[in-house]
């Protein structure tokens, strides 16, 4: 009796014990058949459809400043890294000579001036002997017709007469040379002096020196670079494109600035090329961009042109899989389990694509880690996000 009582416990049991492994054993495997994945939601975000150049940082003024008269350089005012005013004097060549060429102009047309009234005066005296000469011969033709005269007299004041009348224009001729001598005197000062003001060089806009290719007594020939400045106050960027984005382009397309991968500034193109290179098949523009402390001309910088831009809703690129025949998808969880949706992809903005279909997806978990590990329908085990934890620092 006794030994069947133990055998039919010992039998209840193992059967016990046995489906208590069993079941414990059906856990571990659904454990192990769950995919861990971390999700998330669909992020609203503007996306932009761009390029990436890159550009050089130039100035929008820039000079070469070169001597206009030829000679010595009398004095140089400045050096590399002086900032100077517009106006202000930069060099000058050759003063004290263009200088007497002035004086020896100014007494050149003096003089013609004086010789111009000398014959203003011969004229006057001219003009007053001819007059008594045509009474003296008006006078010889009354008396000749009353035979009062000898036909000798009359011949004589008739010769005075047409004498006078030639005087007369000889010295109005003399007068128009030397009116002709006054005006010449008049130009070549005004060479002179434009000549002298000239030899003085003044800055053409606000800006710093940047090098200097001349010294004070060297001798610098008309047209040979003395000074180079520019405006670092005024900057812009410069790029060249392909020509395939050429019509996509206008005054108002906007352009971001990055420098080591810092955003510094945004700013509209100022400038487009009117034509393509035909060799390099690219075209210059231009943006002109705010004032900027930290930019210096000559720097090499990153361009982003953003040629559309739109609102939308996004996850990160690693989300979205790119399937057979340009179909994309994406694992969104649903009761414990994948399920995967095609998408309709657009533009990708800093590590986000825009999910153009995404009005069927707004409240659901999206995939972005394990998803290359799962097929549809498949059990999924979210891992849920770790708690950011506040780091207390302790105040002095």
């Amino acid at each position: 009796m006794g030994y069947r009582v133990l055998t039919a416990i010992g039998t209840l049991l193992f059967f016990l014990l046995g489906a208590g492994c069993e079941k414990g054993k059906k856990n571990v495997d659904h454990a192990v058949d769950s995919v861990k994945v971390k999700t998330v939601r669909l992020v609203p975000q503007t996306f932009r459809q761009e390029i990436q150049v890159q550009g050089v940082i130039q100035p929008v003024d820039s000079a070469t400043v070169a001597a206009r008269v030829a000679g010595v350089i009398d004095f140089l005012c400045v050096r590399e890294g002086d900032r100077v005013k517009k106006g202000d004097v930069l060099f000058q060549t050759d003063r004290k000579n263009l200088g007497n060429q002035v004086l020896v102009a100014k007494e050149n047309l003096k003089v013609a001036q004086e010789t111009c009234k000398t014959i203003r005066e011969d004229i006057k005296i001219a003009e007053t002997t001819l007059a008594k000469a045509k009474i003296d011969y008006d006078r010889a033709c009354r008396l000749r017709k009353s035979h009062a005269v000898s036909e000798s007299s009359f011949e004589s004041a008739e010769v005075d007469w047409k004498r006078e009348q030639a005087v007369l224009r000889r010295e109005q001729s003399v007068l128009a040379f030397n009116d002709a001598k006054v005006s010449q005197a008049e130009i070549n000062l005004e060479i002179a002096e434009k000549n002298l003001a000239d030899s003085a060089i003044l800055a053409p806009f606000d800006g710093v020196v940047t090098e200097r290719f001349l010294l004070a007594g060297e001798f610098a020939s008309c047209g040979v670079k003395v000074l180079e400045m520019e405006n670092q106050s005024r900057l812009e960027i410069s790029a060249r494109i392909s020509a395939l984005y050429y019509k996509q382009l206008s005054r108002q397309t906007l352009v971001v600035l990055k420098f080591n991968g810092k955003e510094l500034c945004k700013a509209n193109l100022s400038y487009l090329s009117p034509r393509i290179d035909p060799l390099s098949r690219t075209f210059e523009i231009k943006a002109e961009l705010p004032a900027q402390k930290n930019l210096v001309s000559g720097t090499l910088c990153d361009l982003l042109i953003i040629l559309a831009s739109r609102d939308g809703y996004g996850v990160p690129v690693n989300a979205v899989l790119d399937r057979a025949h340009g179909r994309n998808t994406v694992f969104a969880v649903k009761d414990n389990r994948a399920a995967e949706i095609t998408v309709k992809t657009g533009f990708t903005t800093a590590g986000s694509i825009e999910i153009l279909n995404a009005e069927s997806l707004i409240d659901s978990d999206i995939v972005v880690s394990g998803q290359y590990f799962l097929t549809d329908q498949e059990p999924v085990a979210v891992i849920p996000p770790v708690p950011t934890q506040e780091v207390k620092h302790d105040t002095l």
